[in-house]
This record gives structure tokens, sequence and C-alpha cells, in this order.
């Protein structure tokens, strides 16, 4: 999987895929699982949390950051960027 890191300013600009990432329902409840996870750990222990993104581009990018809230179909990240729950691939601890 090529993944590009990028800075969290990027973040601000980028064109989120408007279709789910996961195809396997098996797989999107794991990134609930792994969401709630981050946003406590964050919280907690301020720790940063990897989280992988597909563009629409279909170029996937990746940054760490503290997540700030999950809610719904919506992650909200360090800086007010709002990603849509269906094009995160991945978060890593």
């Amino acid at each position: 999987m090529n993944v590009r890191k990028i800075e969290l300013n990027e973040m601000k600009v980028a064109h989120f895929s408007k279709r789910d990432v996961l195809e396997d329902e098996g797989a999107r409840m794991e990134r609930i699982h792994k969401l709630l996870k981050a946003v406590v750990l964050s919280h907690l222990e301020h720790q940063d949390v990897g989280i992988v993104i597909k563009l629409e581009s279909d170029e996937l990018i990746e940054t760490y950051c503290n997540l700030i809230d999950f809610a719904g179909d919506y992650v909200m990240i360090k800086g007010g960027t709002i990603i849509p729950l269906i094009s995160i691939a991945e978060i890593e601890f």
C-alpha cells in the first residue's frame, strides 16, 4: 500500500473519497471500534493516532494527530478538520 504522509495543515484542502473505502461490514465495524479507542487515547493520554485516508483521486494519505471527536459519520481532528468516516481506511496506534 503506497501511502503519502502529510501535515495537518494540508488536510484542509484535501478532497475525501465520496464512497466507503471499506467494502466488508466487519472491516467497517473494526474501523468504528478503532476510532472509539483513538478518541479515548487522545483525550486521556494525549497520544497521537495515525489516520490513513483515501482521497477522491484514490490516493492514500496518512497524518498523525490527536483525534478530537468522532460522532456519526464524521471525525474531527486537531485543527478543526472534519473527515468523513467513509474515507478513513485505517487507524494506527
